[in-house]
């Protein structure tokens, strides 16, 4: 047995028709790794018969629990409550429907294994990696947005929204989480580069299941207000990304209007004093809004120390 347990994480919400397959197929894999392991499915509240067909797959095998509350409460709420059961050395989170594939669970091992990462991130938009079967307008959204998210992350990773990770117990032991929902693994991210722990990707194929191939086919749980959330904790990490290139546009606005407001008073000998009060306005707030950034920028500082010190708290309370 090679040292080191793995606790496989999975919500699960309403999906009776593959849930069994798909959790025979993480048990094969689990096993084949020849070391201690266990697998936490979360039923986040589902109204079909996926907690039965669950109770049934873990009186079967006792590595497997399950954690399970009446009311949907969103991937976020489910992880968390599967990170905090986790007894494992290795915590790996992936999705019920398996379309990241099985085998990951095994990449992440081997990945974790070699020392040189804390958290590693499966992605379909490095090198190596690639989305079958996904909508073109899912794959650009999921591309578009993890080019801007990532700006608020250190690193350039091409993966940011993902949940499909591994990550060392330490990890997640040493955050304290608020998220409830899919901008959890953004949360993730942010704070773990702050307290300095080593993120990396592997190439992954992400794979939906096509009507032809006689597999349940994946139904979108996308929503709109997924991205507004994403993109208010994107600027929260990164205030500039919001108020520098807002406060730098009405600048260079202002001094647009600024110039062009000169020549004209040179060539027709008008006063132009409209387009100078619309400069003087543009330049001012635009300044503004740079030093509202800069504030917020420094109370990011601040919230960084505090990750920083919660870690400390958590570590001196575990001794």
């Amino acid at each position: 047995m090679k040292n080191g347990k793995i606790s496989v994480v999975v919500p699960a919400y309403n999906e009776e028709l593959a849930i069994e397959e798909n959790v025979k197929e993480i048990v094969k894999v689990l096993k084949s790794l020849e070391r201690d392991w266990e697998l936490l499915v979360i039923n986040d509240g589902s109204t079909d018969k996926t907690l039965e067909i669950l109770e049934i797959l873990e009186n079967e095998d006792n590595h497997m629990r399950i954690i399970s509350y009446p009311v949907n409460k969103g991937r976020g709420f489910a992880l968390k409550k599967g990170f905090r059961a986790a007894e494992g050395d290795y915590v790996i989170a992936t999705e019920s429907d398996l379309n990241w594939g099985s085998e990951i669970i095994k990449r992440f091992t081997e990945e974790l294994d070699k020392g040189n990462s804390d958290i590693v991130i499966a992605s379909p938009h490095m090198k190596g990696g690639k989305m079958e079967n996904v909508p073109l307008f899912r794959w650009l959204l999921s591309f578009l947005g993890n080019k801007i998210f990532a700006l608020a992350i250190p690193g350039k990773l091409t993966m940011v929204t993902g949940m499909t990770r591994g990550y060392r117990k330490e990890v997640l032991n040493s955050i304290e989480l608020e998220a409830n929902d899919k901008e959890l693994h953004v949360e993730i991210l942010s704070k773990a580069v702050d307290l300095g722990f080593r993120v990396s990707e592997i190439p992954a194929i992400l794979k939906w299941a096509s009507k032809k191939s006689g597999k349940p086919v994946r139904k979108s749980h996308f929503k709109f207000k997924s991205i507004w959330k994403h993109l208010m904790l994107s600027f929260y990490v990164r205030p500039y990304l919001l108020f520098g290139s807002i406060g730098f546009l009405l600048l260079l606005v202002g001094i647009i209007l600024g110039i062009d407001s000169y020549i004209v008073s040179i060539k027709e000998g008008v006063s132009g004093r409209p387009i100078l009060f619309a400069t003087v306005l543009f330049i001012v707030v635009g300044i503004q809004v740079l030093v509202f950034g800069f504030l917020a920028t420094q109370n990011r500082d601040i919230k960084r120390q505090l990750t920083k010190i919660q870690k400390t708290l958590r570590e001196l309370k575990e001794e």
